[in-house]
């Protein structure tokens, strides 16, 4: 998709898309976009440059298809789900977009890079402006009586969940807590993606 100014084919495609960029933006703050369970995708206020790297990923004028696949995050904090925000690492007002964005509220995280290479969960979160750590998720920490729990397609993962590698159709689950939810059926990825 391309996010400049155009006159061709793409004007009305990328109207829509900033039309619903706009809407999502006005829905989160009108429910209170920023609390513990729908935290906000990276601000003009939170981000210096939009346009500069983040971790070495760039935020660029046109989607990159080249290496294109999906993964889903799922996140829990006390027991309750947290909604990843639609348009996270997407900047229709700067005209950019990073290769690690969310289109929608559904948890799948787009890779579309230029070239085949790994990225982290810590590298999307940081793009979203959000912390993760083995010790921090979301500005909830770690202490005695609270912890972090982490599972990878299905399977307990025990280290920094920053450093999960996000490939083709990884399914991972980041929990805060007690209380801890059930872990959530394998997510299905829709045809296509």
């Amino acid at each position: 998709m391309h996010l400049q100014a155009s006159t061709g084919s793409h004007a009305p495609r990328l109207l829509a898309f900033t039309a619903v960029a706009a809407l999502a933006v006005l829905a989160a703050a009108a429910c209170g976009g920023g609390t513990a369970s729908t935290p906000t995708p990276a601000t003009s206020a939170s981000v210096t440059s939009v346009t500069a790297p983040v971790d070495g990923i760039p935020c660029e004028s046109n989607e990159q298809l080249t290496y294109h696949i999906h993964a889903h995050l799922w996140i829990f904090v006390d027991g309750n789900a947290v909604t990843v925000p639609a348009g996270t690492g997407i900047h229709p007002g700067r005209g950019c977009i990073f290769w690690l964005h969310t289109h929608d509220t559904t948890g799948v995280i787009h890779i579309e890079a230029p070239t085949q290479r790994t990225f982290t969960l810590g590298q999307f979160f940081d793009i979203w402006g959000q912390p993760l750590s083995a010790t921090d998720l979301l500005g909830h920490r770690t202490d005695a009586s609270h912890q972090i729990r982490t599972y990878v397609d299905g399977q307990p993962y025990t280290g920094d969940p920053a450093r999960i590698s996000l490939g083709a159709h990884t399914d991972i689950v980041v929990e805060y807590g007690p209380p801890f939810p059930a872990t959530p059926a394998p997510f299905s990825f829709p045809p296509g993606l």
